[in-house]
């Protein structure tokens, strides 16, 4: 596996997965999504990378990027069709009931505090969002799940899981009492399963769980 270090950000980026059109990489977290040009030149080796998609800022996990902007179109274009599937896992403190289920909500962003409230019903200018979940493992005190998303809302999960009492180890601002060690929210984007739009491959990218969960019984 190559790794990158991304000077501006003291921290390394591994490549998880390269072709001529796409190139995918696991973006620790505390490393912004946004437009950030230090990091796009680390990655670039000559010509300009195009991100497909976001994480947060305190979220770890696969981020994919195309390496031309036709590539970034039909990325794009896929991922919006639902042809991607997209699976994390987080780490909650109150296991949610049942132990594996679906959940659906009506998402409101206020762009005030960039936070997003969850609703059991449609209100006015909500975007209704799906997921399903699974409880994998458990300790004294926590637990581990693996979250399948069925739409792709601005803070989705984490709003979704506060909703139901069960907000994400690390997520004060949905919830959680306090941060954790390295300031991280303990969930990542550890899947990637999609039709390559170009070779028409299967392509499937996976991401081991960070070492941290592991202090806490995961």
């Amino acid at each position: 596996m190559q790794v990158l270090k991304v000077p501006s950000y003291a921290m390394d980026i591994s490549i998880l997965f390269e072709d001529e059109y796409l190139i995918a990489v696991h973006k620790p977290a505390g490393i912004p999504c946004e437009v950030d040009f230090a990091l796009l030149k680390t990655l670039s080796q000559s010509e300009p990378l195009h991100p497909i998609h976001r994480l947060d800022q305190r979220v770890s996990g696969i981020w994919l990027l195309a390496k031309t902007g036709e590539m970034q179109t039909q990325m794009s274009a896929l991922w919006s069709s639902g042809l991607v599937q997209k699976k994390y896992h987080a780490v909650v403190a109150v296991a949610p009931t049942p132990a594996s289920g679906s959940l659906q909500h009506w998402l409101v962003q206020s762009q005030a505090n960039k936070k997003v409230k969850a609703y059991a019903k449609p209100v006015a200018h909500s975007k209704q969002a799906n997921l399903d979940y699974t409880l994998l493992k458990s300790s004294q005190r926590y637990h581990l799940l693996q979250v399948h998303l069925k739409t792709g809302r601005f803070h989705q999960i984490r709003a979704q899981f506060a909703a139901i009492g069960s907000p994400i180890v690390g997520d004060v601002k949905y919830g959680y009492a306090r941060t954790t060690p390295d300031g991280s929210i303990f969930l990542q984007a550890s899947s990637l399963v999609f039709p390559h739009p170009h070779t028409r491959a299967n392509i499937e990218i996976n991401l081991p769980l960070p070492e941290l969960w592991q202090k806490y019984g995961l």
